[in-house]
């Protein structure tokens, strides 16, 4: 072997090889894979240390074999941490920790000038404690469970096939009693064949462990990111999958919506049209008799209409995102013309007490207002099914009244406060924190859309108005509807 292998020179190259293999290895590991840049350390160390053995000679004995030996060791310990890393067990890595320092310290001595044990002596500690480390790597990858075990296996079987090989050559020098010239670290004659063929294979094993390494971890890399775009696809059909369904809840809602406005509007619609229907047929029949047409049922005829435009003014509310054009208004004109539509809708037990302050301005809309104060008062109505008192009244105000619930602006200064009162039983919180949302009602379907509140409540969002709710269980409440007030002056 020796006449066509250069010893030194095939040392050389492997330590440079190893060196160069670490040093790539660590430069294209990514920061945080910290089992990659470990295993790439230990090749860089282990070709390290190998490149002080191989100036054995050259320089001090302590740094070419003390020092030499004890960094290929710190690279054997590295390369096994970075097999912990890789399982996840981190207290082997505490093990394979005191296993480097026991074995720094137990070769140290050693070969130390005090102790200066024999060639053999230290080869063979050198054996035990590489074997040793070789059975903690095995240790080590037996806990790891992976989708694929083609390269786990042939890792394992490096590992146990190395630790094997350190065994060996220490039976070998314990029992063959090899002199000291046979024992040099990279022998190749023909007197020296076993110890040849042992660095032949601890090369070859060496060698199949880095890149195995390697591409264990690129696979397991590939299989998460196999599994990463799996979830991610079938989160992304998921939310398509939800956003259908959504947009099917989104379409019944709106239809049921629909239906449910349709209804109430058609509701009213009906009452006004029967209202009409009835005061044209007496209007009719006295024109037809030749009679005097007797003011009452053009009165009955003039309050549909005035319900019918309240009900136009409400949808215009909800329909329009246009900001509505406000002016100076006559509040004591509004609340007259809300009483006297009211009146005919009230029934006998139930009485209208208005009061109101006169010459006061709010500015606002007209039609809005009327609406929303109509729609307030004939909630006050059917909250007295039993009759009572239902009370308008007009005031000036500095600051906004005490109430349990606002909506609104917080208006300040000088303000009109129109408040619509009734005695029947109160408001409960759980009606109160829904009572202006659409479709909302206490009442039967048949009698109330939910839409009156909710249309109130646009009406003070858009005209810059707030709304102050005073109830009190079983005394009655108190719906204070405030609006700027405009100076005469």
């Amino acid at each position: 072997m020796a006449e066509f292998v250069d010893a030194g020179t095939l040392v050389l190259m492997l330590s440079l090889g190893t060196m160069a293999f670490g040093g790539a290895l660590l430069l294209a590991a990514h920061a945080g894979d910290r089992s990659t840049r470990f295993w790439a350390t230990g090749f860089l160390l282990g070709g390290a240390g190998l490149l002080l053995l191989l100036l054995r000679g050259l320089i001090p004995p302590v740094i070419s074999i003390q020092v030499g030996n004890t960094i290929m060791l710190a690279g054997v310990a590295c390369m096994v941490g970075a097999l912990a890393l890789y399982a996840e067990r981190s207290g082997m890595i505490f093990v394979v920790a005191l296993w480097f320092l026991a074995s720094a310290v137990i070769f140290n001595v050693a070969a130390s000038p005090p102790v200066l044990a024999p060639v053999d002596v230290r080869v063979m500690i050198i054996a035990v404690l590489v074997a040793t480390s070789q059975l903690l790597a095995v240790v080590i990858l037996w806990t790891v469970k992976a989708q694929y075990v083609r390269l786990l296996n042939l890792l394992r079987a490096s590992h146990i096939a190395l630790g094997l090989a350190f065994l060996a050559r220490f039976v070998y020098i314990a029992q063959a009693n090899v002199p000291s010239d046979l024992l040099d670290p990279y022998p190749f004659n023909n007197s020296a064949i076993p110890n040849g063929l042992f660095f032949m294979a601890a090369i070859f094993l060496a060698f199949v462990q880095g890149p195995t390494f390697v591409l264990l971890k690129k696979e397991e890399a590939d299989r998460k990111a196999l599994e990463a775009r799996e979830r991610l696809t079938n989160e992304v059909a998921a939310r398509w999958a939800e956003r259908r369904v959504q947009a099917a809840q989104l379409r019944d809602a709106r239809a049921d919506t629909i239906e449910h406005f349709a209804r109430g509007v058609a509701h009213d619609a009906n009452n006004i049209l029967g209202v009409l229907q009835l005061g044209y047929g007496e209007v009719a029949e006295q024109v037809k008799r030749h009679e005097p047409v007797r003011p009452a049922a053009l009165e009955l005829m003039g309050t549909a209409l005035d319900q019918a435009r309240i009900t136009t003014s409400g949808l215009m509310v909800l329909g329009s995102h246009q900001p509505p054009a406000l002016e100076d208004v006559c509040i004591e004109a509004v609340v007259g013309e809300v009483g006297s539509m009211l009146e005919s809708t009230l029934p006998v037990n139930i009485r209208l007490e208005q009061t109101t302050e006169p010459s006061l301005l709010g500015y606002t809309h007209r039609g809005f207002l009327v609406s929303a104060l109509f729609n307030l008062a004939a909630n006050a109505r059917d909250a007295m099914p039993q009759g009572g008192v239902l009370r308008l009244a007009t005031r000036r105000r500095d600051e906004l009244p005490a109430g349990i619930h606002r909506i609104g602006e917080p208006l300040t200064g000088p303000m009109v406060d129109i408040a619509v009162g009734d005695e029947g039983p109160g408001i409960e919180p759980e009606v109160l924190s829904r009572m202006f949302q659409p479709m909302f009602t206490t009442r039967d379907h048949n009698d109330g859309h939910g839409y009156g509140l909710y249309m109130v409540q646009g009406v003070v969002e858009r005209t810059g108005a707030a709304l102050v709710v005073d109830s009190t269980p079983g005394r009655g409440t108190t719906m204070h509807f405030l609006i700027k007030e405009v100076s005469r002056g």
